[in-house]
């Protein structure tokens, strides 16, 4: 058997679980990137700034945590992907 997979949220391509990046709906609202965390998750491919942008466009992360998601908490985010601060 291999090893899991699951869908980008924001291409929406399968692939494994390692070549993915875990996030999170945290408490507040706020986005968490991590594997371990627990909650409502939504993954998006590693490094990939298209896939964070379409996810975004699309309001992907609203329907993946069956929840609003604020502009604050994508922005939030973004900065923690893309390593700004």
């Amino acid at each position: 058997m291999g090893s899991p997979r699951r869908t980008c949220v924001g291409c929406r391509r399968t692939t494994e679980a390692s070549a993915l990046v875990r996030v999170v709906r945290g408490e507040g609202g706020s986005i968490i990137v991590g594997p371990s965390s627990s909650g409502r998750g939504a993954w998006l491919c590693a490094g990939s700034s298209a896939c964070l942008d379409l996810a975004q466009r699309h309001d992907a992360f609203s329907r993946a945590f069956r929840t609003r998601v604020s502009p604050e908490a994508a922005a939030a985010l973004r900065d923690e992907m893309t390593g700004k601060r």
